[in-house]
């Protein structure tokens, strides 16, 4: 098993806890805007796999994707159980990609769209950042979680 491999086990591991913190939820709640916040647990599943998609499929893998981040963050009701497989759907894609990167290709040069525009980054950095970013919204989906469930918030 290579590094890749390796990442992508913990890659698995995270989006598994992401989908662990949202299983308490029901279809409301996990539409449910919290007072003071923009995102609700909905939204951020569905950024969650544009994001993979962006930086593992387009960045690591060099597959063709269109991405509107922005239809991202509408506030449009989406179905729970949806939402669970389509972020499982992209984890298993995204298992199948870093599986077959040997280490050799983890750091060769890709381009990158980023906040500061195009840019090159290693495919090793397109991993530690989507690591990085499901750790992110993981905590996120925690406390909103806690915040929905919680009767003496």
């Amino acid at each position: 098993m290579g590094e890749a491999s390796r990442l992508a086990a913990y890659m698995d591991e995270l989006r598994g806890h992401i989908i662990k913190a949202v299983e308490p939820l029901d279809e409301n709640q996990f539409n449910a805007r919290i007072p003071g916040l923009i995102n609700t647990p909905a939204i951020v599943l569905k950024h969650l796999a544009g994001s993979e998609r962006q930086w593992i499929h387009k960045v690591v893998a060099g597959e063709a994707l269109a991405r509107d981040r922005a239809s991202e963050f509408t506030c449009e009701h989406v179905a729970k159980d949806a939402a669970v497989e389509a972020l499982q759907a992209v984890g298993r894609n995204t298992r199948g990609i870093l599986d077959a990167l040997s280490d050799e290709h983890l750091d060769g040069k890709v381009m990158a769209a980023r906040q500061t525009g195009m840019g090159e980054v290693t495919r090793r950095y397109a991993i530690f950042h989507t690591l990085a970013h499901l750790a992110y919204h993981h905590g996120q989906l925690r406390m909103q979680v806690k915040l929905l469930t919680d009767p003496e918030r």
